[in-house]
């Protein structure tokens, strides 16, 4: 009975957060410490020479600060169809300055499963947080292929469960280290906003109480 009621209590926060636009919804940022750098990543256009212990200590808060920044350009709100969107990555951001450098860079790709970023999840501190947060985690980014994954998960932060989890391809461009990359984003929180979401909504309403994992 205990698990059934905690099933249908996570369900049924996952859809009030697809029909209701007046739900609460915090944005906790871009994580950045599982991200696998995939090609001569550190030599990159007017970038010069880039190590990556600067790509973690400048570049990851420099991506992050551009969804703060351009809030009208990374429409999270209208990803979401809320009214408002709160913002707390003060978690992310310390979590993203710890990240370790001796596995960032690689020559081959990566693709994460349902129990790593549940793993991942499992390490925030979420305490005195409650409601429904989103959160981009960073799987790769490739400068051999042209292309960036990320995994946008929903989190229960008062239980700390995955709610709901798609991984998601976008393709960079721009000038410079910062816009390339973080562009690769753009694209995805778009794609979320005029395709996936309707989608993810009706996924939602029509597996009733049934916790939806999309992995």
């Amino acid at each position: 009975m205990l698990i059934l009621a905690s099933l249908l209590s996570q369900s049924q926060t996952l859809q009030d957060l697809f029909q209701k636009s007046d739900i609460r919804v915090t944005y906790l940022g871009i994580d950045f410490s599982h991200v696998r750098l995939i090609g001569n990543f550190t030599q990159f256009l007017d970038a010069g020479e880039k190590n990556l212990m600067e790509i973690r200590d400048i570049y990851f808060p420099k991506w992050n600060r551009v969804v703060l920044d351009e809030r009208e350009k990374y429409d999270l709100a209208g990803m979401m169809r809320k009214y408002e969107v709160f913002y707390d990555i003060d978690m992310i951001s310390t979590i993203n300055s710890q990240a370790p450098l001796e596995e960032m860079e690689s020559y081959n790709a990566v693709k994460y499963t349902e129990e790593d970023i549940r793993a991942f999840v499992s390490a925030y501190d979420l305490k005195d947080k409650d409601g429904p947060g989103i959160v981009f985690i960073a799987e790769s980014l490739s400068k051999s292929y042209e292309e960036a994954f990320f995994h946008f998960v929903i989190i229960d932060m008062g239980t700390g469960k995955v709610l709901f989890q798609r991984r998601l391809r976008g393709e960079p461009n721009g000038f410079g280290l910062r816009n390339y990359w973080i562009n690769s984003l753009y694209r995805i929180i778009n794609d979320i906003k005029f395709y996936y979401f309707n989608e993810w909504k009706y996924r939602a309403e029509s597996e009733g109480n049934t916790v939806y994992l999309d992995f």
